[in-house]
């Protein structure tokens, strides 16, 4: 069974990038939604990657899943990493997509389409990472 991935986190929050580290410690995971297009995105960024508005809000999201594409890292990529572990993109059911790991499954089991849902990592005092399960 696969456990999370990751030993420590080393990049600190951000100004941009707080309110979602700061949900994730909370057990919640959050993205952006234009209020100009309606776009929902993620990766935090000051503008909507669709129409450039500034005019965005922080939503909570479900955390409900799919397993849109993975791929298995037998070799970790810094001593941060504990391998072999999944590195999976899962598209949101509010509309977007994120990359992170899968967890709480035997690597065979991973299939595309699968469902998933969110669930939380301490890595440090400081920072909580998503990471998705089968539902």
């Amino acid at each position: 069974m696969l456990e999370p991935p990751l030993k420590h986190f080393l990049l600190p929050a951000t100004a941009l990038t707080k309110y979602f580290w700061d949900a994730c410690r909370e057990g919640r995971l959050t993205y952006q939604r234009c209020d100009e297009c309606g776009a929902a995105f993620f990766r935090p960024e000051i503008a909507c990657p669709h129409c450039l508005s500034r005019n965005w809000n922080w939503r909570e999201s479900k955390g409900a899943a799919t397993l849109y594409s993975f791929s298995v890292s037998y070799r970790a990529p810094t001593p941060a990493f504990a391998a072999p572990f999944i590195f999976a993109v899962v598209d949101v059911d509010e509309g977007y997509s994120m990359f992170s790991n899968l967890v709480g499954l035997e690597i065979d089991a991973a299939k595309i389409g699968m469902r998933l849902k969110a669930s939380f990592h301490a890595v440090s005092d400081e920072m909580t990472v998503p990471l998705f399960r089968p539902a």
